[in-house]
Order: structure tokens, then sequence, then C-alpha cells
């Protein structure tokens, strides 16, 4: 190494001998006139510079082996997020999904899915109106009212292809990733309906309120980026596509007409890009008699109550403000206790099976309409009468 490059330089250096700092500078010019100490410090000196450069050098390297790294990994997940695909079912010879035909107290709902079938079936005259075929509504109402129930109800009496958008398919850690994710699936949606154009193809978002708001607690962006692409999609599948028919549910009553806290409705630019709402509510003496009739029977179709029991039921049932989820979960317990009862005895008694069901079930009694748990001595009593009049 040539001296004369770093003798302009005022690097520190200790004397051997004294504690006496100096500069190199101060260092005779030429290394031939230093004595053996001096040049044991000269070239200590030297040795020590280099070692300093290269522990930079290497902690600069693994540094950006670290950077590169950590982009690696981020390209590799968002690549992983963008192999995710639309998953399309049909209910056409599902006998565990029934048409919206057979489902109770949902009239007005009946009543649009037959008109969006004339129109489906008469493109050409919708066109030649000006009348826009495809179509998005909202299902709204309290839990286990049969939102879902009902949107795959609208798929089986349409024979439609049936897709349904969980959070779980466009939930990212990143920023905006899912924003991406979701605009992919809608692509994915828009390619397969203008490949079966004679096709419907029923969209179902559930709880849509609450997929908008993942990872808000991570991050704001996401909830918005997202919001901003469902109003997108909804609006660009309206204009570019006339065989879809995009379904949102969500459990809070969307106008906030129900509730003085602004936080139970729905965002109002959401609500503009839906072109219907119905409200699904708990359902009346009839409808439930209607739903538990079709729920308590044998396999060999043999009736667990008389028709006058199962008014009485229902009855029980409406006033312990029970919802068809309720229902379809006090069934399911009373098949199984009637199951194992006739297992052990060769009988079953489902007259009593039924009030032991309800009267452990800790669902029961809660109002969900007023958010209320109804008192157990009315639950009590409500129950009592049930089983005097069984």
């Amino acid at each position: 190494m040539n001296i004369s490059k770093i003798s302009n330089k005022n690097y520190i250096a200790f004397h051997s001998n004294t504690n006496k700092s100096f500069s190199t500078s101060e260092l005779p010019k030429n290394p031939k006139t230093y004595n053996k100490k001096e040049k044991i410090m000269f070239f200590s000196l030297l040795g020590g510079l280099a070692a300093s450069t290269l522990l930079m050098l290497d902690r600069t390297s693994k540094t950006r082996l670290q950077q590169i790294a950590a982009e690696k990994t981020k390209k590799i997940n968002l690549s992983r997020l963008s192999n995710v695909e639309i998953e399309i079912k049909s209910f056409k010879d599902n006998k565990n999904v029934l048409s919206i035909d057979d489902l109770s107290g949902i009239d007005s709902l009946k009543d649009f899915t037959n008109k969006f079938r004339l129109l489906q079936k008469n493109k050409e005259i919708t066109k030649d109106h000006g009348i826009k075929s495809m179509s998005s509504i909202l299902l709204w109402g309290v839990p286990g009212t049969g939102k879902t129930s009902a949107a795959k109800g609208i798929a089986k009496k349409l024979e439609a292809d049936f897709i349904q958008l969980d959070k779980e398919l466009f939930d990212s850690e990143f920023v905006s990733a899912g924003a991406r994710q979701f605009a992919s699936l809608i692509d994915q949606i828009e390619e397969h309906a203008h490949s079966n154009p004679e096709k419907t193809i029923v969209i179902f978002m559930d709880e849509i309120d609450g997929t908008m708001s993942i990872d808000k607690g991570y991050n704001n962006r996401h909830s918005e980026d997202l919001l901003n692409t469902l109003k997108k999609s909804i609006s660009y599948l309206q204009d570019e596509c006339d065989n879809i028919l995009f379904i949102g549910a969500t459990n809070k009553d969307p106008n906030g007409l129900k509730s003085d806290n602004a936080a139970v409705r729905l965002n109002t630019a959401i609500l503009s890009r839906f072109n219907y709402q119905f409200e699904i509510g708990l359902p009346e003496p009839k409808n439930i008699k209607d739903a538990w009739a079709k729920l308590i029977k044998t396999k060999s179709g043999k009736e667990k109550f008389t028709e006058k029991q199962n008014e009485l039921i229902s009855q029980k049932f409406f006033e312990l403000g029970m919802s068809y989820r309720d229902i379809k979960n006090v069934s399911n317990k009373l098949n199984i206790e009637d199951a194992v009862e006739f297992c052990k005895k060769g009988s079953y008694n489902s007259k009593k099976n039924l009030i032991s069901v309800i009267q452990n079930d800790e669902k029961i009694g809660y109002d969900a309409v007023n958010k209320i748990t109804i008192s157990e001595d009315k639950k009590k009593t409500i129950i009592k009468d049930l089983e005097k009049s069984l």
C-alpha cells in the first residue's frame, strides 16, 4: 500500500512507550526512517483499518442479503395468494339444499326470484327496453334467520352456479394485497360468466360488513382498499355481465332505521350498489310449524308429533324468540335423543325428550331481535306450559 495515499488523513495512534496520542501526519513520511517500534505501530494501524473495513463490508453484505431474502419471501407469499381460485358449486342434485320455494316466510324473496328468472329467459326483450337483467340484492336480519339458506335456495331455483366469497380467500397481512386478491377473484368470476352466457351465476358474500373490516386493527388501509374494490366490482359486474346475481348478507340494519347507533348501519357507498333489499326476520308461528314439521320426521317418514302438537310447539318456540337456526339445532338434538333412547329401550318418547332438550339448551330463550335474554322465570313458564300441552 502506498503510504502517500493515507499520509494526509488524521488517523489517531498511540505510541507504545507513552500515553500521548498523535496523528499519522506526525510520522516521518519515509517508512525507511521509522525505527523498529514505529514500524510495528504503523503496520498495526494499517491492519486495524483493513480489519474495520472488512467488518463494515461484511455487515453491509449481511444486511443487503437479509433485505433480498425478505423481498423474495414477500414475493413468494404474494404469489401464493394470487393462486387462490373461485369454487363453483351446483345445488341442482343436492337434496340437502332446499329451493327457495320450499323455504318458509320469505314470500317477497320468492317473488323476486321468479321475476329475475323471467328476465333471464327473455334477455333480448329486456335489452330492447333498456332493462338491466343483472341484479344485486342485500339480505339482512339477525343471525339464524336463514340468509345463507335463502341465497342457496335462490341458486337452486335458478339452477345457477353458486360462488361464495369468504374473507379467507383474500385475507392478507400485506397492505392492499387482499384488495388485489379480491380483484383477481372478480376477474375469474367475469371470465366464468362470459364463458357460460346461458348460465346464471349467483355470487354470495355473507356478513359483508364484517368482511370489509378484516385486518382493520392491523392497518386501516386494508379495509379501505377492500371497500373500494368491492364497490367497483359490484358496479363492474353489473355493467359487464347480464347473467350474474350478486347477493350480500349482513346482520346489521343497513339503513339504521331500527337503531340510533350509527355503528350498526351499513356503509352507504356499499348500500347504494344493491338494487334491492330484503329483510329476513324471525319466523312467525306458521313458518316455524312448516320448518319444524320437515325437521323432526324420522327416516321412515313417521311424524313424531300430531298436527295439533306441532301448532303448540310452534307457538311456544315463537314466544321464546327462536330463529330457524335455533329450531334446526333443537330438532337435531331431539333426533339424537330419540335415537339413543331407541337403542337402549327399543322405543322413545319424543315429547319427554323435547322438553329435556329445550330445558338444557343454553341458547334457548335468547331474543336476538332485542338482544336480551328472556328471564329464567319466563323461560321456565313457557316450557312448563308446553309440557302440559303435550
